[in-house]
């Protein structure tokens, strides 16, 4: 039976969103081959999250609940994972979401155990009994496959927002174990004198509707069209990077490779070209509108509904047709 450990990051609401993602795609994973998941929770506050990682998809959990890890830093924690594997055997495959925390941690464990890493990782799979990862590699452009062949283990790799659905089941059970590894003083070469945090004031994941723009919005006057819209049909706006960097938009509301990945009902594209850096960010949504005037734009390749039409004039026959119905559709 194959291994896999997931790291798991918590936050103050708990379990990490990608953290979730990355459980649910080991999950998946244990239904190829036979494996078990193990979930690893490090953290000052650790004990109070015990079961949900259960919950979430993993078999076991080990969780290492200690002061001495709050704030985070690079090397108490890779000496507390190194530790762990020396305690319960070595994982065949060890998964971190691609976090800031994520990328950090995994190349340079990797390093220290003289094993492989890949990070950013947008698919991953068994294939002929070998584990294959695949990421956007030359700005998004080229899909690189990686397949890991031999005996050397852990394999490690970061996998990126996107990478699966989180998955809940309550009635799953699953052990618990609670660890109590030694940190040592030399560990704690790195002191974190202060730490800012900056707030998302969006959660465009959550977002049953979004109304996005691009650079064929074509100014910030324009781009006050996609915000009406938006506000109409009770949804959240959105935004390319192009739309972002023009300073149309805030970053918190970018789409994308470089941006959030969104899964909302309804997405209506308004002057978005359809590059896979967006594309990557939005495609699993379930209906897709675009608005564009140019036919042959990629968008109209994957989009479900095509308006063909110059966005300023299309979006406002859309609001003064929707109106209070729309207002009503955004709730409902």
């Amino acid at each position: 039976m194959r291994r896999i450990w997931v790291y798991v990051e918590l936050d103050e609401n708990g379990v990490t969103d990608l953290s979730m993602q990355c459980l649910a795609k080991a999950r998946e994973l244990a239904s190829q081959m036979d494996s078990s998941v193990t979930a690893v929770i490090p953290g000052h506050g650790s004990s109070s999250f015990k079961g949900e990682a259960i919950r979430r998809g993993a078999d076991r959990e080990l969780i290492v609940d200690s002061p001495a890890l709050r704030p985070y830093t690079t090397i108490p924690y890779k000496m507390l994972l190194e530790d762990m594997m020396r305690r319960e055997g070595c994982p065949d495959i060890l998964i971190f979401p691609s976090s800031t925390t994520g990328n950090d941690l995994a190349p340079f464990l990797s390093a220290s155990l003289g094993t492989g890493c890949v990070c950013e990782c947008d698919t991953i799979s068994f294939e002929d009994g070998n584990l294959s990862v695949g990421r956007m590699e030359f700005d998004g452009k080229v899909l690189t496959r990686y397949k890991v062949v031999g005996d050397e283990r852990p394999i490690v790799v970061t996998l990126k927002d996107g990478i699966a659905e989180p998955y809940e089941d309550p009635s799953r059970s699953g052990s618990s174990v609670f660890l109590d590894p030694e940190i040592p003083e030399e560990a704690m070469i790195v002191k974190v004198l202060r730490r800012d945090v900056a707030r998302r004031s969006v959660d465009l994941r959550s977002a049953r509707i979004i109304v996005a723009g691009g650079a064929g919005v074509g100014s910030k006057e324009n781009f006050g069209l996609i915000e009406e819209l938006a506000r109409v049909l009770g949804g959240e706006v959105g935004a390319s990077r192009p739309a972002v960097d023009a300073g149309w938009a805030s970053a918190d509301r970018q789409i994308g490779q470089t941006g959030v990945v969104v899964r909302p009902e309804l997405y209506i594209a308004c002057g978005i070209s359809g590059a896979v850096q967006h594309r990557v960010g939005m495609m699993n949504s379930k209906k897709i509108i675009a608005i564009n005037t140019d036919p042959s734009a990629p968008i109209f390749r994957f989009a479900h509904y095509r308006i063909v039409g110059d966005l300023t004039k299309v979006i406002p026959k859309l609001i003064k047709l929707l109106g209070e119905r729309g207002e009503r559709f955004g709730e409902a």
